[in-house]
């Protein structure tokens, strides 16, 4: 009797990630980077994130929600709880990890603050440490900003993989970190989706004289508002300003810094305010009903941004600034206006440029920004390089 050959299945290698934060533009991405993760046949991933995670109903990914919930209705208990679960959070991860017999532990949030505290919980495992720096560096201190800026340091020289979104991000941890360029993986960052929603508070202007531009996401300083605002004031009247998300809270400015501002300036009435949080449903209809989206962001915003992937997925032109990961994707994809500094006069001359060529928004190339950056792309390379380092070390 002739005996077939029996195929010995490819083995799995279980990684783990680490959500800190129940929401937002790192949450959103840990999703649609695990659904697609999941499909991969060397992998087994799960997610260990707070029970109050956005896109847990959603989850196509084996989840463990036993991290720390930071939120609260009161201000002062969500920042005692965001200090509380700098230490938790973390041990709950590790110790949850040592019973799975994880391969890789992936943090797409990054709790350097306590990093003293759980570090040697991690030098005594057999555990390979990855990350995703979504920012490099940290502008605002939780408490002691040479303290955290050692510790983040501390924590990238122990990381064996770290992911960035950009060249610029590579040389840049390099600098910061002193990192060797073997442990750094640029992968793409996809398109963020949403559904068919409401159609929004707003009709589209693409044939009026008029024209909309978005200003959208978490309202932090270093996302520069004010001067945008200042840059409406002298700009052609006909331009209109959406400014839509929640403020970023402790150590940023507040919202009516924004609203005063407008005030000062006459532009009050050019403006649409719609603060606080936004939903999915919601999202929609603000994207499909501007023509262009504004990420005016100072220099040391050095991350990719969330906002300017949502803008791609709806073929909305993008006026950036000159911060570096702009520089580097509209440098080579034509899909917006770059200003050239970020001066009034240089931000309102760009917004006026962009409010012309977004009549016109065929000579914008979405396509080929929207195929070479997949979250499908991202999951080939990123298992690419899990297999990699569990092979080496």
């Amino acid at each position: 009797m002739h005996r077939q050959g029996i195929h010995k299945m490819p083995q799995k290698h279980n990684i783990a990630f680490y959500s800190f934060f129940h929401g937002g533009g790192i949450g959103h991405y840990t999703h649609e980077l695990l659904k697609r993760l999941n499909d991969r046949p060397e992998l087994n991933v799960q997610l260990y994130c707070p029970p109050n995670f956005h896109w847990l109903h959603e989850a196509t990914y084996p989840v463990r929600p036993i991290l720390f919930q930071l939120s609260s209705a009161y201000p002062l208990l969500r920042r005692m709880r965001f200090l509380m679960g700098q230490f938790l959070s973390p041990a709950r991860f590790l110790r949850a990890a040592r019973k799975e017999k994880i391969n890789i532990l992936h943090h797409n949030n990054i709790n350097h603050f306590s990093y003293p505290f759980w570090q040697g919980k991690f030098e005594d495992s057999d555990f390979h440490m990855a990350c995703t720096a979504h920012d490099i560096r940290r502008s605002k201190a939780i408490l002691c900003h040479s303290y955290e800026t050692g510790q983040l340091k501390s924590f990238y020289r122990d990381c064996q993989l770290i992911f960035v979104h950009s060249k610029t991000q590579a040389e840049e941890l390099k600098r910061f970190a002193n990192v060797h360029d073997r442990v750094i993986c640029q992968i793409p960052l996809g398109p963020f989706l949403f559904g068919t929603g409401e159609t929004g508070p707003l009709a589209s202007t693409s044939h009026l004289k008029e024209s909309t531009g978005l200003f959208f996401g978490n309202i932090r300083d270093e996302k520069n508002l004010d001067g945008l605002l200042e840059a409406l004031a002298i700009s052609d009247p006909n331009i209109r300003l959406v400014v839509a998300g929640r403020p970023a809270g402790a150590g940023h400015r507040p919202i009516e810094y924004y609203k005063d501002l407008a005030n000062r300036l006459n532009i009050h009435h050019r403006i649409q305010w719609n603060i606080g949080f936004i939903p999915d449903e919601k999202v929609r209809g603000l994207f499909e009903a501007c023509d262009w989206v504004a990420l005016p962001y100072l220099p040391e915003f050095t991350s990719q941004s969330a906002v300017f992937n949502v803008a791609t997925h709806f073929h909305k032109p993008i006026l950036a600034s000159s911060a570096p990961t702009f520089s580097e994707l509209l440098q080579a994809y034509p899909i917006g206006v770059l200003t050239k500094d970020l001066s009034t006069a240089s931000i309102s001359s760009s917004m006026d440029e962009i409010a012309k060529k977004s009549k016109h928004p065929d000579q914008f190339q979405f396509e080929s920004y929207l195929r070479e950056n997949t979250w499908e792309r991202n999951a080939e390379i990123t298992t690419m390089a899990y297999l990699d380092l569990l092979k080496n070390h």
